[in-house]
C-alpha cells in the first residue's frame, strides 16, 4: 500500500474514528491527514517517516511494533493534532521525534516550538545503559511538559545493535546537572517503571524523579522476575527515605511482577 493509497483511503472514510496500520513494506513514508480521526495503532515495520500532517480531533498514537530490517531510525513527526492526548511507545534509539519543524536531539533547548502541551499519558523505551538513549529520554520528556501519567520501559541491550552500545559508567551526575523537567516536577503523579532490573542507572533516574516530582502520588516498579519486584520497591523506597528531602515523601513505591506477554503461535 503507498503512502497515496493511505491518503485516498483517509480521504474517502470522513467518519473514520479509529485506524490500524500494519505495514511490512511499502511505502517509506506514511503521511495522515484526517478530520475525524481519534486513534492511531501503528506497527510500521519498515516505514522510515511517520507524519501527522493534519488530524484536530486526534487523541490516541501507539506504535506496537518496532521496525527491523535494516531500519535504524523512524522519524516521527507531529505537525498539527491539537487534541492529541497519548503517544507510546516512544523509543529512544528507534524514534526520531519532530515537533513541526524542530527536530529533537539530546541537546535541544526547549522553546513553544519544541513541545506538544496536549499529551497527559506518555510511554517511552529507553536503554539506561546508554548514556545517549538516557539523554534522549530528557529530552523526550521535556518535549511533552503537561504529562501527568508516565510509563518507562527500561529495555536491555541488543546485541545485534551495533550502534550506541552500553558503557559501565553510572549517569548520576547528568541527572544531577540536568535542566528541570517540567512534566516531571510539576504534574507527573503516576510513574510505572517497567521491566526493573535494579540496575545502577536505573535507580539515578529515580533519583532525579524524588528529587523533582512534586505531585507524584503513585510508583509502580514492576519487574520480570518472580519474588524479585517486591524487593526492588523496597531498596526505592530506602533510596527515597535517605534523600535529604524532608518535604518529599508523598508516594511509596510498590513492586509487581511483570506478567509474561502471550505471542501468537
Amino acid at each position: 500500500m503507498s503512502d497515496q493509497c493511505i491518503h485516498r483511503l483517509l480521504a474517502a472514510s470522513p467518519v473514520l474514528e479509529n485506524l490500524g496500520l500494519v505495514l511490512k513494506g511499502k511505502p517509506e513514508r506514511v503521511h495522515v491527514c484526517s478530520q475525524s480521526l481519534r486513534c492511531l495503532l501503528l506497527g510500521l515495520s519498515k516505514v522510515e517517516e511517520f507524519t501527522v500532517v493534519d488530524a484536530p480531533l486526534l487523541e490516541r498514537i501507539i506504535f506496537f511494533r518496532p521496525p527491523y530490517g535494516g531500519t535504524d531510525c523512524v522519524r516521527f513527526k507531529i505537525a498539527s493534532a491539537p487534541k492529541l492526548r497519548v503517544i507510546g511507545y516512544l523509543q529512544t534509539r528507534i524514534h526520531k521525534l519532530q515537533i513541526s519543524d524542530n527536530i529533537i536531539n539530546p541537546d535541544t533547548n526547549t522553546s513553544p516550538g519544541t513541545m506538544v502541551p496536549s499529551v497527559e499519558i506518555l510511554a517511552v523505551k529507553v536503554n539506561f545503559g546508554v548514556f545517549w538513549e538516557v539523554k534522549m529520554l530528557a529530552s523526550f520528556l521535556r518535549c511533552f511538559p503537561n504529562v501527568s501519567t508516565l510509563h518507562i520501559e527500561s529495555v536491555p541491550h541488543d546485541p545485534s545493535v551495533a550502534t550506541h552500545e552500553p558503557t559501565e559508567e553510572h549517569y548520576a551526575r547528568f541527572w544531577q546537572e540536568a535542566s528541570p523537567v517540567e512534566s516531571l516536577r510539576l504534574h507527573v503523579r503516576s510513574l510505572f517503571i517497567h521491566k526493573f532490573r535494579g540496575d545502577q542507572n536505573e535507580f539515578e533516574f529515580l533519583k532525579y524523579v524524588a528529587m523533582n516530582a512534586r505531585e507524584l502520588r503513585a510508583l509502580l516498579v514492576m519487574s520480570p522476575e518472580e519474588n524479585f519486584a517486591s524487593a526492588l520497591a523496597n531498596k526505592v523506597n530506602e533510596m527515597a527515605n535517605k534523600l535529604d528531602r524532608p518535604r518529599f515523601q508523598p508516594w511509596i513505591a510498590r513492586g509487581f511482577l511483570e506478567a509474561p506477554r502471550v505471542r501468537n503461535a
